[in-house]
Formats: structure tokens, C-alpha cells, sequence
């Protein structure tokens, strides 16, 4: 099997790395820079091993676009692949029914069971998807093999009356390489029936991770649960169309309403938008209202567990979305009395809905099954190695590797400023000078993006100055912002947005698209209860808590937007830092004093 491009220096030693990594049965945490060829210089290593040794390769990635293009290089290679989402995506069902568009995986997968069998015991009006998928399974089997995303799958079994799902996870157990969301392999149950649909053990998987840098707050977020007052507002209607029960004593509309006093007097340990709550200190109120002990809040949650599962039979025959807000309440308070361990942080969330939160601290409750698999490939553009490692509890021989960018230094210039901040406590003595900045860089005439700590950094930027940009918006959607991002690209100008925004990672501008990249503020994370508590355990477990969760995800939010300017040899482009503090960053954002900010950027273009 040869490499299908012709092979640069730096992307030899990686192939060689994970050709090692591979032998001796390890791990390894990769960081490339955009453009460097991650995707297939993992892949052509691992193809062949997994040819050689009988081992099969799951793919994570993040987003759909990394989908296709994994798939783009195992044809390459000669590879058999499959691209695997979820229900969500890939139900005809879903696309026809509004109720169930919001289904969780749980909920789908129960329904999905339902109609299915239902078709095989030939009853009418049950999936015509699924009825027809039985009867023309090679057609749509055969397209799949052909090499195709999932979106594409999805669009050729819509369109032929065969469901796209079922054929996918058919697929699986002829396909080399699995390409499919991380969800998948980090959630116990779904990473159950996926070996099992492929036909593999654990220990014969080389797992590779894309975009490993969204990994650890993605597995806290999966590892956490929330009760809000929506939710038990939801519950209390339930109630009412399910007779209202009685549990412990108690109709199930009460429990929801002493369920939401609870949340509420939970307000007076809120800072400021957050609050942590002492222990059993939620349970003694709700106890108390019930008149049951404290210990059996417990069994409270297990009973209405029991309640909620009654209501979502019901709902399945009757096939509607299996969806209980009394299950989730139950669920949310088994979850609560068993939460209580160093891992786990109980927080009060003020807002528009209040609500009161498990939060876990530490991602690798999920990442631990990676030690179970052959071997890891962690890869992204953006790793600080060394804690990647740790935080992931990836074993301590795990390989650590950072490969050079094969682009000239001289085609990227950043420049930061030494009269401005973002820093909280300076914010609004210099929104204007910031602002000023702006304008003034926009003058140039390049295709610029701005990028902010915050939306109200972004309003109050928006506020002090005329700035005739396009906006990503705060809860924007994908359509809108495809739409926006497609007029940036063909007409220029500027385009705002802020980090963890859509347009900070993961999108691509080319060439001339976007040559000037402004950075309005070093993105730290916003010092709430749950950042504080981050902090302190990070300091407990690993003595350095400020790095890994102010510091670290700050360097990474800025090195991602910056990596937006160079994906070819062809790119040049400038980014500039708004921030007094970018000094603290210079040994992996080597910026440059800049008296003239405009001066020195028209020096680098026409130079």
C-alpha cells in the first residue's frame, strides 16, 4: 500500500511514531498544525496494522465535514469504511415528525425497537422505512460500500424508501475503519452495541481521535445531569395526564412543586450566576416538605424511575417519543445521592431557568476504557501534550509527539498590543480603545475575523464604535450561519464572532477568504462557582489548577482561531492580539510588539 501524496519530512516521523505506537501496544497524543495531513497520515499506519494483525479502526471526530474527509482518504488507501450517526440524523421518521427531532438516543432507540417489531410480525402502518429495508438491503448495503458520508446514506434510503440507520449498522461488521461522533464510543451502552455490530472486542480496536482537544469537556458534559424548572413544569403536566400517582405518600404534582421550592432555595448560594450547594443541604429540604427522611430520597428517585418507565411503555405502544419528565426527575435524584465523591461538584445555575446541576470534574470517568483498546491515536492542532495526558488519565509511556508545520514561518505574523485588555476589572475603561483598534485594522481592506471572549464583550465593542460587519449570533442557525459565512466568503469584509463560536474552529477560508485574524481579549473561561471548583480539584489532583482550566483552554481557543489564516502553502495572513496579556502565551503564540499595529501589518502584505 502506498501513500498517496507525496510524503513531506515531518509526516514520516509521525507515520513512524504511530507505526511504533502501534508495535508496542501503546498511546500516543499527536499535535500537527492545520494542513499538516493528520488524517491520513494516521490512517496509512493504522490501515496497514489492522490489515496485518486483524484489528479493526474506530475514527472519532466532531463535526460531519471531518466525517467525509476521513472517508475521502480511506478510499485512497483501498480501505473499507462506514460512516455511523445517530438516529437523529439518519431516521426518516425523524425527518417527518416534529415530536421526535428532539428525541434522545434512549428515547429513538426505544421506539425504533418497537416499530421494528411490529414489521416482522407483519403488522400495517408500522416503519414503511424499515419493511423495505428487509426486502432491498443490498441495494442501499452496496451504496454504502461504495464509500459514502452518512448524510449521503441518508439522503439515497430517503429517497428509496429504505432506512438509512439500519443499513449503516449492518454495514459495520464488513468495514475496516468506523468513522462516527464521539458519543459513541464514550457512552457505555452505545459503545456496547457498536462492538457488536462490528463484531469486535475492545482489545482489537485502534481507536483514533480527531479534534482531541473538544475531548475532555465533551466527557465532563456526558458525565453531567441538570434539573431545571421547565423540566418538573413539564412533569407537573404528566402528572395530570397520567391520573396524578401517589409515591411515598405523595401525589407526584406535589413532589414537582416541592422538586422546584427545593431549587429555589437553593438561589441564596448563587455569586453570580452560579453557586455551589453544601452537601445533603437540597435533600433536607425536600425531605422535609415530603415529611420522609433524608435517606429516602433515594428510594423517591428509584419510585419515580418506576413511574416514569410505566409512562414510556405507554408511549411506545401507543407509539409516541418515550419521553418522561418524571423518569428524568427520578433519574436526577438516584444520580444525586450517588454523585457524592470528590469527582462530582452539586451547583446551583441562575438565569432565565433555574436550575441545579451534577457536574463532573473528571473527564476520564469516561476515558478510562481507553486503556482497554489495542491502542489511541489523540491528535488536533491545538494540545497542550502533557496535560491532554493527565486529564485523560491516558497511561504515563503514552507517546508524546508535536511535528513541525510544513509552511514557511515568514507566511504568519502575530502582533499584539501592550494598551489594552479584556480583563474583567479593566473592561470598560477600554471597550473604546479595543473598538478603536478595530476600526481602524478593518480600514486595511482585508477579509478580516473578529473573535471575542464573550458575546457582551462583543455588544459593548458593537455599542461604542460603527462597525458594518456580519455577525454570528448567539444561538444562531446552522442554515443562518452557513448562509452569513457563504456571503463572507464570495463579497469580504469582516466577520464577528467569539470563541467557541462555529466560525473559531472547524471552517475552512482559503486563500485570500481571510487574511486578517483579530483577537479582542484572551478568551479565559469566566470565573464562575463550577471554573473555581475546576480549579481547586485540578490543583488537588495534578498542582497546577490555573494552567489547566484558565490557562490551557485559552492558548487553545486563540492557536484555533489563528489556524484559521494558513491551511496551504499559498496562505499569508496576519493575526492580531488586542490583549496586554498575550506576553503570558509567548512560548506557544510567539506575538510581536506592535507600536504601529497598522503600519506593521501594511509592512507584512506589501513586503
Amino acid at each position: 500500500m502506498e501513500f498517496p501524496y507525496k510524503i513531506r519530512k515531518e509526516q514520516e516521523n509521525m507515520i513512524r511514531d504511530i507505526e511504533r505506537c502501534l508495535n508496542e501496544r501503546r498511546h500516543i497524543v499527536i499535535e500537527a498544525p492545520t494542513g499538516f495531513g493528520k488524517t491520513i497520515s494516521s490512517l496509512y499506519p493504522s490501515i496497514k496494522y489492522a490489515r496485518e494483525h486483524g484489528k479493526k479502526i474506530i475514527y472519532l471526530v466532531r463535526t460531519n465535514s471531518q466525517e467525509m474527509k476521513v472517508i475521502e482518504e480511506a478510499k485512497k488507501l483501498n480501505a473499507r469504511i462506514s460512516a455511523l450517526q445517530g438516529r437523529t440524523n439518519l431516521c426518516p421518521l425523524v425527518k417527518e415528525d416534529d415530536e421526535l427531532k428532539d428525541g434522545t438516543a434512549e428515547e429513538l432507540s426505544r421506539l425504533c425497537s418497537k416499530l421494528k417489531k411490529e414489521v416482522i410480525e407483519g403488522k400495517k402502518n408500522s416503519c414503511i422505512y424499515y419493511a423495505n429495508y428487509l426486502e432491498k438491503k443490498e441495494r442501499i448495503i452496496k451504496y454504502i460500500e461504495e464509500g459514502h458520508a452518512a448524510e449521503e446514506v441518508f439522503q439515497f434510503g430517503y429517497r428509496e424508501k429504505i432506512c438509512p440507520y439500519e443499513a449503516i449498522k449492518d454495514s459495520l461488521e464488513n468495514s475496516l475503519i468506523v468513522v462516527l461522533p464521539y458519543i459513541y464510543f464514550l457512552l457505555p451502552f452505545m459503545r456496547r452495541i457498536l462492538l457488536d455490530r462490528m463484531n469486535a472486542e475492545l482489545g482489537n480496536i485502534l481507536l483514533i481521535v480527531d479534534e482531541a482537544h473538544n475531548l475532555p469537556a465533551l466527557a465532563r458534559e456526558l458525565r453531567s445531569e441538570e434539573l431545571s424548572i421547565n423540566s418538573l413544569e413539564m412533569m407537573e403536566r404528566e402528572c395530570m395526564d397520567y391520573g396524578n400517582p401517589v409515591i411515598m405518600g405523595n401525589s407526584c404534582m406535589d413532589i414537582a412543586e416541592y422538586l422546584k421550592e427545593g431549587i429555589y432555595k437553593m438561589k441564596k448560594f448563587v455569586e453570580e450566576e452560579d453557586g455551589i450547594i453544601p452537601p445533603y443541604d437540597f435533600e433536607e429540604k425536600i425531605a422535609g416538605m415530603m415529611k420522609i427522611g433524608i435517606n429516602d430520597i433515594h428510594k423517591l428517585g428509584e419510585e419515580l424511575i418506576r413511574t416514569g418507565e410505566n409512562i414510556k411503555e405507554d408511549k411506545v405502544r401507543r407509539r409516541k417519543l418515550p419521553r418522561s419528565y418524571i423518569y428524568h426527575a427520578g433519574y436526577f435524584l438516584y444520580f444525586w445521592k450517588n454523585s457524592y465523591s470528590y469527582e462530582y461538584l452539586r451547583l446551583i445555575k441562575w438565569g432565565n431557568t433555574p436550575r441545579i446541576e451534577i457536574f463532573c470534574l473528571d473527564p476520564s470517568i469516561l476515558t478510562d476504557i481507553f486503556r482497554n483498546v489495542h491502542s489511541s491515536i489523540h491528535m488536533s492542532g491545538t494540545l497542550k501534550l502533557r496535560e491532554y495526558r493527565d486529564v485523560l488519565n491516558l497511561p504515563e509511556d503514552t507517546m508524546l509527539r508535536r511535528y513541525k508545520s510544513p509552511f514557511s514561518e515568514e507566511n504568519l505574523k502575530i502582533f499584539y498590543v501592550k494598551d489594552a485588555t479584556t480583563r474583567y476589572s479593566e473592561i470598560d475603561d477600554n471597550v473604546e480603545k479595543i473598538g478603536n483598534y478595530i476600526e481602524k485594522i478593518l480600514k486595511i481592506g482585508k477579509n478580516t475575523a473578529i473573535f471575542f471572549p464573550s458575546y457582551s464583550i462583543l455588544k459593548k465593542i458593537m455599542n461604542a464604535v460603527s462597525l458594518n460587519s456580519l455577525v454570528e449570533e448567539r444561538g444562531m442557525k446552522q442554515h443562518v450561519l452557513f448562509n452569513i459565512v457563504d456571503k463572507f466568503r464570495k463579497e469580504g469584509g469582516s466577520i464577528l464572532s467569539v470563541f467557541g463560536g462555529r466560525l473559531s474552529e472547524g471552517l475552512d477560508f482559503p486563500g485570500k477568504q481571510l487574511e486578517i485574524v483579530v483577537i479582542a481579549g484572551i478568551p479565559y473561561p469566566k470565573p464562575t462557582a463550577r471554573v473555581k471548583a475546576l480549579e481547586r480539584y485540578y490543583d488537588y489532583k495534578f498542582g497546577r489548577g490555573w494552567d489547566y482550566v484558565f490557562k490551557m483552554p485559552a492558548e487553545i481557543k486563540m492557536r484555533q482561531a489563528i489556524g484559521r489564516l494558513i491551511r496551504s502553502e499559498e496562505d499569508r495572513g496576519v493575526a492580531v492580539i488586542l490583549d496586554k496579556r498575550a506576553i503570558h502565551f509567548r512560548e506557544s503564540i510567539p506575538a510581536i510588539y506592535s507600536e504601529d499595529i497598522v503600519e506593521d501589518i501594511g509592512r507584512f502584505f506589501n513586503g
